[in-house]
């Protein structure tokens, strides 16, 4: 299956994969009592949504993370469906049970997806109920209203996104996505990610940068051992 979507737009596999899902695998899996989050090996927990609410930089669809591992099971791919249906069917709800799972760890939000600037209401109440949560956006529209998130950017972004960073997203919130191919940032940075993944293996052919990110380098064991992103 990997050999079949390297080489291809990794996320025009997992839309595609996404349209097969039928509207009862997605009731089937909606009910209030399953998890809503997931395990995730380097952020430890994270709150997976389905693309789409994506729009992806050429970049971002050529190494797509969420068409990669376990992000890219079905059973996964359904989850992610029925997890954004009943976000927004009631996000008080879904945000009090999202603190609930967590625990008192930091979420990470959009482990795969997009944040949309609807998703405010349901960050905002994790906040009233005490939950934390991190992530990233590469969509004006939703940094405008919830600037704590990361800007990510790379070396596809559109000259107006980057005018924008460049202009309202202070340093310590910028990230960048970086391919074998490409230079460093265009513009100063926080925090660099070397393409990663079980298909897109590429950190080793990746320039090091003093910004990498030091989970993906090896220097820490997950991103709570670092925080430079939270």
């Amino acid at each position: 299956m990997a050999g079949e979507r390297s080489g291809r737009s990794l996320y025009g596999a997992r839309r595609a994969k996404e349209l097969s899902i039928s509207e009862v695998e997605i009731t089937g899996r909606t009910p209030w009592d399953r998890p809503t989050l997931s395990a995730n090996a380097k952020t430890g927990i994270s709150l997976d949504l389905p693309l789409t609410s994506c729009v992806p930089t050429a970049a971002c669809a050529e190494v797509c993370y969420a068409s990669q591992g376990r992000q890219y099971f079905r059973a996964s791919v359904v989850k992610s469906l029925a997890v954004s249906r009943l976000i927004d069917q009631d996000p008080e709800r879904a945000a009090r049970k999202i603190v609930d799972e967590a625990g008192g760890r930091a979420i990470r939000i959009a482990g795969s997806g997009e944040v949309l600037p609807t998703h405010r209401a349901l960050l905002e109440h994790i906040d009233h109920h005490g939950g934390s949560w991190w992530g990233f956006t590469r969509r004006v529209d939703t940094h405008r209203v919830l600037p704590d998130l990361m800007f990510s950017i790379d070396a596809t972004t559109p000259a107006p996104a980057l005018d924008y960073v460049a202009a309202e997203v202070p340093v310590r919130r910028r990230a960048y996505l970086r391919r074998p191919q490409d230079g460093p940032a265009p513009l100063d940075v926080a925090v660099t990610f070397p393409v990663h993944g079980s298909i897109t293996r590429y950190v080793e052919q990746v320039p090091r940068d003093p910004t990498d990110c030091p989970e993906i380098r090896g220097e820490v064991t997950g991103c709570w051992g670092c925080r430079r992103c939270y």
